[in-house]
C-alpha cells in the first residue's frame, strides 16, 4: 500500500510539473495563431500530454540505462535523459503524425505523401523544442533534489524561509 502511494505521489506531482509546462507552450501557440484564426484546443491536449509524459518518466526513470551518467557530472545526466525523453518525444509524434495522415487515406504510400505535403515542420520543430526545455528543466530539478537531498527542493520552494534569529 505505501508503494502505491509513493507511485501516486510521484505521478502526480510530474503530471502537475508536465501539465504546466505544455499548458504554457499550447498557451503561446494559441496566442501566436490568433491572428491566423486557427483554433488549438488546449485543456484536454495538455492533460492526456501530461499524464502520458509523467507515467512514461517514471518508468524510464526506473530502468538502468537512464541512469547511465549517475557517476559523472551531473549536467552529463541531465543532457542525457533530455536527449532521450525528446527523441521519444520526438519519434511518438512522428508516428502520431503518421497514423493521422494514414486514417485520412487508408493507404501508406499515400499517408506519407499527405504527411510530408500537409504537416508544418517549422511548427512541429517549435513543439519539439519547447517539450525538450521542459525537459531539461525536470531533469534539472531531479538532480538538483537528489544532490540536496529526496525533498529538500520542495522544502526550499513551498515552505517559507525559517528566520535566522
Amino acid at each position: 500500500m505505501q508503494s502505491l502511494k509513493r507511485e501516486l505521489k510521484k505521478i502526480g506531482s510530474l503530471s502537475l510539473f508536465f501539465f504546466i509546462g505544455y499548458g504554457y507552450i499550447l498557451i503561446l501557440m494559441k496566442l501566436f495563431l490568433k491572428e491566423f484564426a486557427v483554433d488549438v484546443s488546449i485543456f484536454t491536449k495538455v492533460l492526456v500530454y501530461a499524464l502520458i509524459s509523467a507515467k512514461s518518466v517514471a518508468i524510464m526513470d526506473m530502468t538502468p540505462w537512464m541512469n547511465r551518467f549517475a557517476e559523472s557530472p551531473r549536467y552529463l545526466q541531465v543532457l542525457y535523459k533530455t536527449t532521450i525523453y525528446t527523441f521519444a518525444v520526438f519519434v511518438l509524434s512522428l508516428l502520431e503524425n503518421l497514423f493521422h495522415a494514414y486514417h485520412e487515406t487508408k493507404a501508406l504510400g499515400s499517408a506519407l505523401v499527405l504527411f510530408v505535403e500537409t504537416r508544418s515542420f517549422d511548427r512541429f520543430l517549435a513543439i519539439l523544442l519547447c517539450v525538450s526545455i521542459i525537459f531539461l528543466i525536470h531533469n534539472i530539478f531531479q538532480e538538483l533534489d537528489q544532490y540536496l537531498g529526496k525533498g529538500n527542493l520542495s522544502k526550499f520552494f513551498f515552505q517559507p524561509p525559517q528566520s535566522h534569529e
